[in-house]
C-alpha cells in the first residue's frame, strides 16, 4: 500500500512540474475551490459538494486540504415536495501534495491525497417550507486515498473556472461495512470510487 501511494505521487506530480511555465499572469500563493461533486461507486451515483484549499510553498508545488460530501436516497418516496426514506452519505477528509503547471491564465494540477472517508445511513422525512428531520441508522470510518487532478480555466489573475477535476478514490472499509453501505457487492476490504468536481476557483 505504501509503495503504491508513493508511486502515484511521483506519477502525478513530476510530469506536471516538468511542464511548468511562466506564472506571472496569475496569483500563485494558493487557491480556494468550491463546487459540485459527483461520486460514482459500484454503478451508483452520489451527488454533493467539494471544497478545497491549496497553499503553495513555491509557485508549482503546495499542500492541499480537500473536504467533500455526497449523498443519495437508497429507498423512499417523494411526492409534491414531501419525501421520506433512507439516505446514504459519504464524507471525505483528505490532505496531500499538489503540483501545478501554468499555461497563461489556465493551470493544470495533479494531487495525491490521504485521509478518511466517513459513511453513514439515516432515515428521515422532509416537508416543504418546514424542512426535514432524520435519525442515524449506522456509520463507519475508513482510510482513504485520492489520486487525480484537473484543469482551471483562468478568467482573471484571481478567478478561474474549474472545468474538470477527476479523482480515483480508494477506501478500506471492512467487507461487512462495505456491503452494508452499498460500496461493494462482494467480500472485499478495498473499494474503488471515481469522483468528478467542477466549480469556481479563487487564486491568491
Amino acid at each position: 500500500m505504501r509503495k503504491f501511494a508513493i508511486s502515484m505521487c511521483v506519477f502525478l506530480c513530476l510530469p506536471i512540474i516538468a511542464l511548468a511555465q511562466d506564472s506571472d499572469n496569475v496569483a500563485t500563493r494558493g487557491t480556494v475551490f468550491g463546487g459540485y461533486s459527483l461520486l460514482h461507486n459500484n454503478s451508483t451515483n452520489f451527488n454533493g459538494w467539494d471544497a478545497q484549499g491549496t497553499f503553495n510553498f513555491v509557485p508549482h508545488f503546495g499542500i492541499t486540504a480537500d473536504f467533500s460530501g455526497n449523498s443519495r436516497m437508497v429507498n423512499g418516496i417523494s411526492f409534491l415536495g414531501f419525501s421520506a426514506g433512507t439516505q446514504q452519505h459519504l464524507y471525505n477528509f483528505l490532505f496531500g501534495p499538489t503540483a501545478t503547471a501554468y499555461f497563461g491564465k489556465t493551470s493544470v494540477f495533479g494531487h495525491a491525497l490521504f485521509g478518511q472517508q466517513h459513511a453513514s445511513l439515516s432515515a428521515g422525512v422532509s416537508v416543504p417550507i418546514i424542512g426535514g428531520i432524520s435519525a442515524p441508522i449506522d456509520s463507519s470510518n475508513a482510510f482513504a486515498m485520492a489520486f487525480g487532478g484537473g484543469v482551471d480555466i483562468g478568467l482573471s489573475k484571481h478567478f478561474a473556472i474549474r472545468a474538470a477535476q477527476f479523482d480515483y478514490i480508494r477506501t478500506s472499509f471492512n467487507s461487512i461495512d462495505a456491503l452494508a453501505f452499498g460500496l461493494s457487492t462482494n467480500l472485499n476490504n478495498h473499494q474503488n470510487t471515481f469522483r468528478y468536481s467542477g466549480g469556481v476557483v479563487w487564486r491568491f
